[in-house]
């Protein structure tokens, strides 16, 4: 850290309380502002997990979210020309269409409002897929600092923690990135997809190890950046969330900003600019640890490679957390001072949460297996790490996250009748792969379903609530299984549909009053051993 960059300190209970606490739904109101979007390897929300499909065509928004001054934007303008084509940004119920308005509820909890139509596709009450059109852009005047003209004007209306009416929610954060393929699950991510976790924290340290960092190393850059941020990428020196502080504002002043406080600012703000890149776009999480990672591997505009191969030679937890704080941060401190012990025990806290067990210090590795591993017994987990966490995706193999056409045929078969999309290989997968069920029949739901109530293993639930429901649990109904997961960004289940797509999100449904005719899901839960 340089002279003039102080220390934001945080207690060690302030550590403890922040690990756990900091859950996706701040994404979707934006009052945690910047804990964006995004488990042990699902180890996702977020986004923070993977973001909405785009409304356009174009995925760069002429002007964004803003909230700063006497004149407010709130929601994102899309510079596309009369007539371009309109998408669902999720699945959902149109909930009204109205003057310039098209309304589409996601639910309790979300509604997307699209504004200035040319043409207009659905009507109320329809039924619309995630990137389904639901009509043609119009033209339309806005007060400033909204556009006018040909544009499509974009709002995300959320509910916050408290519950009670939707209010307006900053969009940009909601958005997968517009660089990423989506990876989909798995211990080995792509390095440029989704991020996956239920904390900042943990979708920091997640992505970290999916970008070969050590889990120790991770933890070690992942305990500093609490200290230094909370992990929270609009957060200014000096304050603390939920406050934040827009890119825009935080690059004219002298001050550290983002999740490792950058100092000052416009040092990682300026240069992202140059290559650009969109204010919004830099006040994302996925956004400043990629900036962070290109800064270490010396790829960058602010290339620190020395730095980044002196990480990546660090074996232990503490030794991570030291070099960190001293060559990157910049500590002006001397050895001996306490501050470094505080931030070796909050990296020591990270590991402990988030690699699937504590590793004995100087043994690198030597922790249980993440949740998402093979042999993890974590059956949610090993279904998040296997499916995409979104829907609208094909049937086929090449359809199918990279870890699911690693699994399947591993712990199942490839062989047969649209495998790829086939509901009772994947939850088949799922109960082999993590070890919960190694006996589980690989393939027919009629198969299963005998077996869950026969072997003795399960116990069976034809009547149950959705408020009862555990991760782990099988829905099992006619024709059809599938898992719940718990909650997963705006998703609660993961499952294949035969020749329909292959593993993905989706939203747990007809669950309890089960008959074998009545087209409802009974719902199986391993026994504890």
């Amino acid at each position: 850290m340089s002279d003039s960059k102080a220390l934001p300190m945080i207690g060690g209970v302030m550590l403890v309380f922040f690990l756990p606490l900091l859950v996706v739904i701040a994404l979707l109101v934006g009052v945690m502002s910047g804990m964006g979007s995004a488990a042990a390897c699902t180890p996702s929300p977020a986004t923070e997990a993977a973001g909405m499909a785009w409304p356009t065509d174009k995925k760069e928004a002429a002007q964004g979210w803003d909230d700063e001054g006497p004149e407010q934007h709130k929601g994102m303008d899309f510079d596309v020309a009369k007539g371009s084509k309109v998408y669902a940004v999720e699945s959902g119920e149109v909930k009204s269409v109205s003057g310039d308005w098209i309304k589409i509820s996601h639910g309790d909890a979300m509604e997307t409002w699209y504004q200035f139509f040319d043409t207009k596709t659905v009507k109320k009450g329809d039924k619309v897929d995630r990137g389904q059109q639901i009509g043609t852009s119009g033209e339309g005047t806005e007060t400033a600092p909204g556009k006018s003209g040909a544009h499509l004007h974009f709002e995300v209306w959320a509910q916050g923690d408290d519950g009670g009416a939707l209010k307006q929610a900053d969009p940009a954060k909601l958005f997968a990135s517009a660089s990423s393929s989506g990876s989909g699950g798995g211990c080995s991510c792509n390095t440029d997809g989704p991020l996956v976790g239920s904390t900042n924290q943990e979708k920091a340290f997640n992505y970290l190890v999916s970008n070969g960092y050590t889990k120790e190393q991770a933890a070690g850059i992942v305990g500093n950046m609490i200290h230094e941020s909370q992990v929270t990428p609009t957060l200014l020196n000096g304050t603390s969330p939920p406050t934040e502080t827009r890119a825009k504002v935080a690059e004219g002043l002298d001050k550290a900003w983002g999740i490792v406080q950058w100092y000052p600012a416009k040092k990682m703000i300026t240069a992202s600019r140059s290559k650009g890149v969109s204010y919004e776009t830099i006040e994302t999480l996925e956004y400043q640890l990629k900036f962070l990672k290109e800064q270490l591997d010396g790829t960058g505009p602010v290339a620190l490679k020395a730095i980044g191969d002196k990480m990546k030679a660090t074996k232990t937890v503490e030794e991570a957390a030291y070099l960190f704080a001293h060559d990157y941060e910049v500590f002006t401190l001397d050895d001996n001072d306490p501050e470094y012990d505080e931030r070796k025990k909050t990296a020591r806290e990270v590991f402990d949460t988030y690699s699937g067990g504590a590793a004995p210090p100087g043994k690198p590795g030597a922790g249980p297996s993440t949740a998402c591993a093979a042999g993890s017994g974590n059956i949610a987990e090993v279904a998040k790490s296997l499916a995409w966490p979104d829907g609208g995706h094909g049937k086929n193999k090449s359809d199918a996250t990279p870890a699911f056409q690693e699994a399947l045929p591993k712990w199942n078969s490839d062989q047969g009748y649209e495998v790829w999309s086939d509901c009772g290989r994947f939850v088949a997968t799922v109960m082999r792969m993590s070890g919960a069920d190694p006996e589980y029949p690989m393939v027919s739901t009629g198969v299963q379903d005998n077996y869950l109530r026969t072997s003795g293993k399960y116990d069976v639930f034809d009547n149950i609530a959705m408020s009862d429901l555990q991760p782990g649990d099988i829905f099992i109904g006619a024709g059809h299984t599938y898992l719940y997961v718990g909650q997963w960004g705006k998703y609660n289940s993961a499952a294949g549909s035969l020749g329909g797509h292959v593993p993905e999100a989706g939203y747990a449904y007809d669950v309890g009053g089960y008959t074998p005719s009545n087209g409802r899901f009974a719902v199986a839960r391993l026994k504890k051993k």
